[in-house]
């Protein structure tokens, strides 16, 4: 005997269906901003305009930082010159600083990323938790770990934030590049 289907039926089946999209979509959405970030690795430099950004001594304590605009190809852009507790990959140590320079376009969206320099306002803002500074994209909430050479750890973004090659000289940090492939903005 076949299984009788009627207009009852669609009062249960209906919104059971909207119920598992969603929870589909949520699981999915879950995986990807949690899951599949992209690694940060060794740089390719591009090489570019040559800027004096700051001289290396006016930074005296860690995490002090400085926003710049760098040109590339007559293309402005925002910019951050870091200094950090330790080393990273595409950054430039000098005696016992360590500094790195990124760009300041969100990878997700094109969004202008900021500095967020208390932790448990961070967490609160940006829902991720660290016991240092980072940086954060206040258009969809995405969030940037420095420590791990602009690595992005929370959020839609997936690719990290581009890095700028810096160099000494004379006493003064100069940017003389940029990283190889300079990520185009996600869609979507």
């Amino acid at each position: 005997m076949k299984p009788r289907f009627d207009r009852r039926d669609l009062l249960w089946l209906i919104p059971s269906a909207i119920t598992g999209g969603f929870f589909g979509w949520l699981g999915w959405r879950t995986y990807v901003i949690h899951f599949t970030k992209a690694q940060v690795g060794e740089p390719v430099w591009r090489p570019g305009p040559r800027l004096p950004v700051a001289a290396w001594a006016e930074f005296d304590r860690v995490w002090q930082f400085k926003y710049f605009e760098y040109r590339y190809h007559d293309s402005p852009f925002k910019a951050i010159l870091l200094r950090l507790p330790e080393p990273v990959l595409g950054g430039l140590s000098l005696e016992d600083r360590h500094f790195l320079a990124l760009s300041r376009i969100c990878t997700h969206q094109g969004c202008t990323v900021n500095f967020v320099d208390n932790p448990e306002l961070g967490s609160i803002a940006y829902n991720y938790r660290t016991d240092h500074p980072f940086l954060g994209c206040p258009c969809h909430f995405g969030a940037y770990e420095p420590l791990q050479g602009g690595r992005a750890v929370y959020g839609p973004p997936r690719h990290p934030l581009p890095r700028l090659r810096l160099e000494e000289e004379g006493g003064m940090l100069y940017v003389t590049g940029l990283e190889v492939p300079f990520r185009p903005i996600e869609a979507g």
